[in-house]
């Protein structure tokens, strides 16, 4: 039953309700049958298969008639379906079973009632742990780096260039804060403005014994947002130096994201039709009984058409891109599509063979594979839910303006209108004639001339998109490094892709267990054999696409809290030879006055500061397995702590 779509459960429901439930109310009377399940609506003219046949002979005697209502209007049916009974909360790891908040015992007061009789079903909350302003100062003055701070804040005045050159670059960070800086009852905050209202937020200067814990509320607790999101729930609360590269590295070292996250590599082209990416596409049925679309988009300019059409055979697609694409637009370089059998076929595959068009396929279980499509189709769903309702059912007349209004607008990735990419000019619209902004060309222009100018336009257009491209592509890779195309060393932990059956809406992208490469099949690292780590004598063979390396979430150590060499007295002559070791100075001295980004690969193999405060190492990402990797975290050993939040429980 896990592998029933949403129609075939509402039809096995609709059967039970009348043939066995309110049979005895139903039979022989005529009654109406309403549900927000649009398909079913359509069951007597629908093609049914064997098992519904028999559901549908079983219905026979029954006389009733079935009607669509949207979800939204469905609320007595959805009423029924509600549980009205709730049984009694009494702690608020009950109520609220993602956080894991610990009882406060110190300072508390307990409630005796003095009448019995006015006691009621008392729910008990434990105290969630508030920090008092004299714990949060005890703290900041036992930071590493804020200790480090408090004298200058407390004399009033800045460090001075001597002082400077012998501070650790996270203090110059906060020096560098220093207007912002403010104090509320012996507390320290940085005071800022918050886009787009710009209203002032104090960010409470976070000390490194609280660091993890906020993380772990702000990220693990908190749904696993990326680290965007992550960044933006930190910052309205407080502030540390280097809190970006910190928390790049919490959210890409976190166990859940790895595991129910998947990784979208980018597609690199260099100009229009040297990769065309092909997919089809499923509407609501149309007034003309279309209902499905042939998207093919030129990867490179993000150039797209979308041709309706009333099946998915082999033969309309060849047909369409025939007539409709090739002698309209040219024939393309490379054919990408998905491995469906009308772009699999033997049809397809002569026409490449007749053109000069290699083919390529996305690797099974791998929809990304085919993004840019993908990505249109969102597109065009969006555009054509912006319809009226009554021109909603015509979409096959209306969709070339749709698409026209895509191509002619500016992409985000390339800086530039489809159109534009695609012929070499701006595109013209109606407006532009209303506002007088058409283009003339002089009248006195030869075709050389205007090829020359042509030429020349799409040179620069493509250098500038084509930046554009790399820019955006290498932004996405930054956010989500592409972990499916580096070679695996035989010895590598890794994760498999996750192929569970039935609806994968919430379903994990890959699975809990644990793997190890054993061997490398081939000289370009794409087919691996695998073992679990827990049964060795299960092995599987893999492409590298199904498999992504395992990273262990470390300690967060920002810098080492290691002042920088003093400077050189100006009477000291240099010694012969160490122009080396004086750069090595000079660029140290200047850090103290350039803020320098945290070195993110090196967080977790540095040794941390010694901190008063007991702090939690989450230092093995998954449960019940001891790991030690030699070349990564040859220092750090223990056990994760155990977490109650919902999105840990598996």
């Amino acid at each position: 039953m896990s592998n029933y779509s949403s129609m075939k459960l509402e039809f096995l429901a609709l059967k039970w309700a009348i043939t066995e439930k309110f049979r005895e109310y139903l039979l022989g009377t005529a009654f109406t049958v309403y549900t927000d399940n649009n398909p079913l609506s359509y069951l007597q003219t629908a093609k049914l298969a064997a098992v519904e046949q028999r559901w549908a002979s079983e219905l026979a005697s029954f006389n009733f008639y079935i009607k669509y209502r949207p979800g939204a209007a469905n609320r007595n049916a959805d009423a029924l379906s509600r549980q009205p009974n709730t049984p009694a909360v009494h702690s608020i790891s009950d109520i609220v079973p993602g956080f894991n908040i610990p009882s406060q015992t110190t300072g508390s007061k307990k409630y005796s009632p003095t009448q019995p009789q006015l006691t009621g079903n008392v729910i008990a909350v434990d105290a969630a742990p508030v920090r008092e302003k004299a714990d949060l100062q005890a703290l900041q003055a036992t930071d590493p780096v804020v200790k480090a701070f408090l004298p200058y804040w407390r004399r009033g005045r800045p460090p001075d260039r001597a002082e400077r050159s012998r501070e650790p670059n996270q203090v110059l960070e906060l020096v560098r804060q220093w207007r912002r800086i403010k104090e509320k009852g012996n507390v320290l905050y940085r005071e800022v403005q918050m886009p787009p209202s710009r209203q002032t937020v104090h960010q409470l200067l976070l000390p490194k014994a609280l660091q993890v814990e906020v993380l772990t509320s702000l990220h693990d607790n908190h749904g696993h947002q990326g680290a965007e999101r992550t960044t933006a729930l930190v910052r309205e609360r407080c502030y540390w130096p280097n809190m970006r590269s910190d928390i790049d590295q919490w959210c890409k070292e976190c166990e859940r994201c790895i595991i129910a996250k998947a990784v979208r590599p980018s597609v690199r082209t260099s100009k229009p039709l040297e990769v065309v990416a092909i997919d089809f596409t499923t509407l609501e049925r149309a007034s003309d009984g279309r209902e499905h679309v042939l998207v093919v988009t030129d990867v490179f300019s993000k150039f797209t058409q979308a041709y309706p059409t009333s099946d998915q055979k082999a033969h309309t697609v060849v047909k369409i891109l025939t007539e409709k694409w090739f002698y309209t637009y040219g024939v393309p370089k490379r054919i990408h599509s998905d491995q469906g059998r009308n772009f699999e076929g033997e049809l397809l595959k002569r026409l490449c063979q007749l053109y000069g068009i290699a083919k390529s396929r996305t690797t099974p279980y791998h929809p990304e594979g085919n993004g840019r499509c993908e990505r249109f189709n969102r597109t065009l769903f969006d555009l054509l839910r912006c319809l009226p309702g009554e021109k909603k059912r015509k979409w096959p007349q209306l969709l070339p303006q749709l698409v026209f209004a895509y191509n002619t607008t500016v992409h985000q990735s390339t800086g530039h209108s489809p159109y534009e990419l695609m012929f070499g000019q701006k595109p013209q619209l109606p407006v532009d004639l209303l506002l007088g902004q058409a283009d003339e060309e002089p009248a006195s222009i030869t075709p050389d001339d205007w090829v020359t100018k042509h030429q020349d336009h799409l040179a620069s257009v493509y250098v500038a998109a084509k930046k554009h491209l790399e820019a955006a592509a290498t932004a996405r890779e930054q956010r989500q490094p592409p972990t499916t195309t580096a070679i695996l060393p035989v010895g590598t932990l890794v994760y498999r892709k996750n192929h569970v059956l039935g609806r994968r809406k919430f379903q994990d992208v890959w699975e809990s267990t644990v793997y190890q490469v054993v061997k490398c099949l081939d000289n370009v690292g794409t087919v691996y054999k695998i073992q679990s780590r827990s049964n060795p004598e299960q092995q599987k063979t893999v492409h590298r696409s199904e498999l992504r390396p395992i990273t262990e979430r470390g300690v967060l150590v920002s810098e080492p809290l290691v002042a920088p060499p003093p400077p050189r007295q100006r009477d000291e002559t240099p010694p012969l030879g160490n122009a080396s070791e004086d750069e090595d100075s000079n660029s140290s001295l200047l850090s103290g006055f350039i803020s320098s980004p945290c070195n993110v690969s090196s967080i977790a193999e540095q040794e941390p500061a010694p901190d008063p405060s007991p702090q939690r190492l989450a230092l093995c990402p998954w449960k019940n397995l001891q790991v030690s990797q030699r070349a990564i975290h040859p220092l750090l050993k223990g056990q994760k702590q155990p977490s109650s939040s919902c999105w840990d429980q598996r």
